[in-house]
């Protein structure tokens, strides 16, 4: 039987799931959660998630939240080599270091902006956290100055979990190349991989979204 993920296309962790499924050629059974109707929220869903957060995976009776936490499971289970999560202690150590930067740092811009719209149908001024955002470039930058890809010579779950974070803000905060010329290569690369179709689908959304929802340059 297929894991099932409750999921929104247009959050970024649940798209960091769904390229690494498509990357290992895992089929999911999707269930897709509508947020502003508090679908998270529901007495069957607490029972599965009882902190309402997606996206959500059950597989074969296992269930486990938090996106960086699912895509190292799916490659652990489901992957036919550690390509995409090295086994080696090192490169393994940095690759979980750029995970919590996605967590701790990225993610939290993306929930600061993207929850109120989500959630509340709020209006937001996105110059109140460009600064922040310009700053996590800057960092991005600096990763990518030893390696091609953000932890090392060739794409891992760190990757997975980034592209869908950052391409997220540049809708909301373009990259300019000239200050930031490896991170827009690194975002240029990742396009041309057969799983990002899983990112562009949100990203498509967000952008209609954001739109409507904030003062920004998207």
């Amino acid at each position: 039987m297929a894991p099932t993920l409750y999921m929104s296309e247009i959050s970024p962790p649940c798209r960091a799931v769904l390229m690494t499924a498509r990357i290992l050629g895992l089929t999911l059974k999707v269930k897709k959660m509508d947020l502003g109707k508090q679908e998270q929220l529901s007495p069957n869903f607490l029972k599965i998630n009882p902190q309402h957060t997606i996206p959500t995976l059950c597989d074969n009776g296992f269930v486990i939240w938090d996106s960086h936490a699912i895509i190292a499971f799916l490659v652990g289970k489901y992957g036919n080599d550690d390509e995409l999560y090295s086994k080696d202690i090192m490169e393994r150590a940095l690759i979980d270091q750029r995970l919590h930067f996605d967590s701790s740092v990225v993610n939290n811009f993306t929930r600061t902006i993207l929850n109120p719209i989500l959630y509340d149908n709020a209006y937001i001024n996105v110059e109140d956290h460009k600064e922040s955002i310009l700053k996590t470039y800057a960092l991005m930058e600096k990763f990518l100055r030893s390696y091609p890809w953000i932890a090392g010579k060739r794409v891992t779950i760190a990757d997975l979990s980034l592209i869908p974070s950052i391409t997220s803000l540049n809708v909301i905060v373009p990259i300019d190349k000239e200050d930031y010329p490896n991170l827009a290569k690194w975002i240029e690369k990742a396009e041309t991989l057969p799983c990002y179709v899983e990112n562009q689908n949100g990203l498509n959304l967000l952008r209609d979204l954001l739109s409507n929802r904030c003062c920004c340059p998207c």
